[in-house]
């Protein structure tokens, strides 16, 4: 999702882009709203009012929002490990799911610490897990294709470089470098365009489709890159350095 970094015609690409965000964040809501409204029906025939069945079925979002978020951020560079963090990542969920069904159930005394009087469905861990996999996966999925159809749209970012306003096509971008003080966009035509827009703003505005933050001062197109290690990527001729805190993710180029 791109976003007019300044000037020129910005309020209309503004108008332009909380547009496209609120659709986003209304399909996002959408998803979810008919994800309850499914798990909901499923835990009716557990025995619970559907009023209680959306309640319950609330109680495995916060696992979702972990799984969500956790699972883009293991490696499996190295495979046991990878493997190990994955395992950590699902019995976390797990045990927190089973924490928040049994205060909800209790809350709505289907339970109590001394009488577990859960449906015998909510007591397997296979039925849990299938259950989160099944909402988490089909979001991963619509996700990663909103993205895709994104990173194929020609998109154009709008910025001040040396008091001048400058539109250019993201597949222009070669790389962006900050110097601190400022940020130089390296475009595929050799120009080297200084603004004074953050770097983490950049990485913001990017797709994360077509580019990867590699280092705190560098920005690179993905398509670019001839070789990557945790230390360093080549695009072309040119090595650039990669600081421990993104080697996971260009390990993942």
């Amino acid at each position: 999702m791109l976003k007019p970094l300044f000037g020129g015609c910005g309020a209309f690409a503004e108008s332009i882009f909380l547009y496209i965000c609120t659709m986003r964040i209304l399909w996002i809501i959408l998803y979810w709203g008919v994800c309850l409204v499914l798990l909901a029906t499923i835990l009716s025939s557990l025995g619970y009012g559907f009023g209680s069945a959306m309640f319950v079925a609330s109680m495995f979002l916060p696992a979702l929002l972990i799984i969500k978020y956790s699972i883009s951020q293991i490696s499996f560079a190295n495979r046991k490990q990878g493997v190990g963090h994955l395992f950590l990542v699902m019995m976390a969920v797990l045990l927190l799911t089973y924490l928040l069904l049994f205060l909800v159930n209790a809350k709505m005394g289907v339970g109590t610490l001394y009488n577990m009087a859960f449906p015998p469905m909510l007591m397997n861990p296979i039925f849990i897990l299938f259950v989160l996999a099944a909402l988490a996966l089909p979001e991963w999925l619509l996700d990663n294709h909103l993205k895709q159809r994104e990173a194929l749209r020609p998109h154009t970012v709008e910025f001040i470089s040396d008091r001048h306003h400058v539109s250019l096509l993201t597949s222009e971008i070669r790389y962006i470098e900050s110097l601190d003080s400022e940020v130089i966009v390296h475009t595929m035509s050799g120009e080297s365009l200084r603004t004074r827009t953050p770097i983490s703003r950049w990485e913001a505005t990017l797709n994360d489709l077509q580019f990867v933050r590699i280092h705190r001062s560098y920005i690179v197109c993905r398509e670019l890159i001839t070789r990557s290690s945790r230390t360093e990527v080549e695009l072309g001729e040119l090595t650039l350095p990669v600081s421990r805190k993104y080697a996971a993710f260009v390990e993942k180029l």
